[in-house]
């Protein structure tokens, strides 16, 4: 039987408003087109938790994250890290992309400004610590 898990992505650009909920809205829906393109099991909204500290308002945190079921981590990981890194890169418009968490268990990845390739190494520690603690877990099961 195939064991289930699950990543949550949330999504965080220091540029929006309340008045921007229906375009966040729009563009959740399209990285959650593009998730549901891959094996996965299932992607979901998520509600975020609390607003940072500052935040204008709550209802931002209603719509800005996903929790993705998996069922071969290893494998899709990588795809699901890729999608979302493609589709920070769609979202941007003209300013810089938006800030995106990932996290599996209790290993997190922040993709946010910053050198690609410094983004791409961090993923991809990331991709290998989360994978190698899924293995572990599954060999003790």
């Amino acid at each position: 039987m195939a064991v289930i898990e699950q990543l949550r992505i949330e999504v965080r650009d220091g540029e929006r408003t309340d008045g921007d909920i229906e375009s966040l809205l729009r563009n959740m829906d399209s990285l959650r087109a593009d998730l549901l393109q891959l094996d996965v099991e299932d992607v979901a909204r998520s509600a975020a938790g609390p607003a940072p500290p500052g935040s204008r308002s709550g209802a931002l945190e209603q719509v800005n994250a996903l929790l993705v079921t998996l069922t071969a981590v290893p494998a899709l990981l990588h795809q699901v890290v890729t999608v979302v890194d493609k589709w920070r890169g769609h979202t941007a418009d003209s300013g810089a992309p938006p800030t995106v968490s990932l996290t599996f268990g209790d290993r997190r990845l922040e993709l946010s400004g910053g050198d690609p390739e410094e983004q791409r190494r961090m993923a991809a520690l990331w991709l290998g610590a989360c994978t190698t603690a899924e293995r572990r877990r599954q060999d003790d099961g």
